[in-house]
């Protein structure tokens, strides 16, 4: 039986509450399978506390339908916020009440051995004592939304030229597949002002708004806005007349970044317009917009999700309650913000 520490993202993509949610530890492709973790082996997960690392759960592998692993067959694992992360293991996960501070329990890689024994006492701990967690069904299969489907939705939305969004989207998608293919590092090459740039506004313009209705960094009172959408197109007006015609405030992200964090960033700043309509959360090629209640309070999950690279119609991780790229389309449209 070996120990093994398993990475669960960041922040900005965090995957360990769907670790726990559906039984399961997952990652990018060669990450498990590469290690031979067996059948038996256990599993941890860990949290950052004050400097030093803290257990949040462990499990054991198991097998479930004849298998405990796989690759490349859950539809779910292949767009996580635009991440693959296809590769996974079947794992009956504890939790202790808390999570366990532990020395030594360093790690680099997405799965690593666990040597030492101090962090070993620790799981055997929480294998012992600690808390089942149940399991729930995983999300249902999605379908692929065509690229002339969304040209259909806009031009029954009223878009004067859907050639122009057409030959955008072939643009924006060659661009990305070649950031995805190029570059090594994308979270830290390529930044926010070239998303912006490049993916992001041009998008805009596309799907029918117009430069002048476009504030790039607009200064709010806690901080700036990454990219700001105007009802009417802007003139020499104060910021505080300004706040009251913004309709969509735009959190850009780097290319290889989640977005998580963003969204809740987006959500703080809409606090300061009142006719904020929709936040809406990128790094370019995947959309997460969020629309408020009927108290204009912003939801914490999103309304609406894209991939531009792999369109569905339902986000993949909870097709059941969120939708998938036609509504999001719909609600980047100026007409309907407006």
């Amino acid at each position: 039986m070996n120990y093994w520490h398993i990475g669960t993202g960041s922040d900005q993509r965090n995957y360990s509450e769907l670790f726990l949610k559906y039984g399961i530890a997952f990652a990018g492709s060669g990450s498990i399978g590469k290690k031979e973790v067996k059948p038996g082996d256990v599993l941890v997960f860990s949290k950052k506390c004050k400097g030093q690392r803290a257990i949040r759960a462990a499990g054991v592998v198991v097998k479930r339908n004849g298998s405990f692993m796989g690759c490349d067959d859950k539809e779910w694992l292949l767009d996580f916020d635009g991440w693959k992360l296809p590769e996974y293991c079947y794992v009956d996960w504890k939790k202790p009440n808390q999570p366990k501070k532990v020395n030594h329990l360093a790690y680099r890689d997405t799965l690593c051995q666990i040597h030492q024994p101090a962090p070993k006492k620790v799981v055997d701990h929480i294998l012992q004592r600690g808390m089942s967690v149940s399991i729930s069904p995983e999300p249902s299969g999605t379908r692929e939304v065509k690229d002339n489907e969304i040209l259909k939705l806009l031009v029954k939305e009223g878009l004067r030229s859907s050639r122009a969004y057409k030959s955008t989207i072939k643009k924006i998608k060659s661009l990305a597949e070649y950031y995805s293919e190029h570059y090594n590092n994308m979270w830290e090459d390529i930044g926010e002002h070239e998303i912006r740039t490049f993916l992001v506004v041009p998008l805009l313009l596309a799907l029918g708004w117009s430069e002048q209705q476009i504030r790039i960094e607009f200064k709010c009172k806690d901080g700036r806005i990454d990219i700001a959408c105007f009802r009417t197109p802007f003139r020499n007006k104060k910021n505080e007349e300004l706040k009251k015609e913004c309709v969509a405030i735009i959190e850009t992200k780097s290319f290889g970044a989640g977005l998580d964090y963003a969204a809740k960033q987006a959500q703080e700043y809409s606090g300061d317009f009142p006719c904020c309509k929709a936040v809406i959360a990128t790094n370019g090629y995947c959309y997460k917009v969020y629309l408020p209640d009927q108290n204009n309070q912003f939801h914490t999950t999103p309304s609406a999700y894209i991939n531009l690279l792999r369109q569905r119609d339902r986000y993949p991780l909870d097709p059941k309650n969120i939708h998938g790229a036609l509504e999001a389309i719909r609600w980047l449209l100026p007409n309907n913000l407006i």
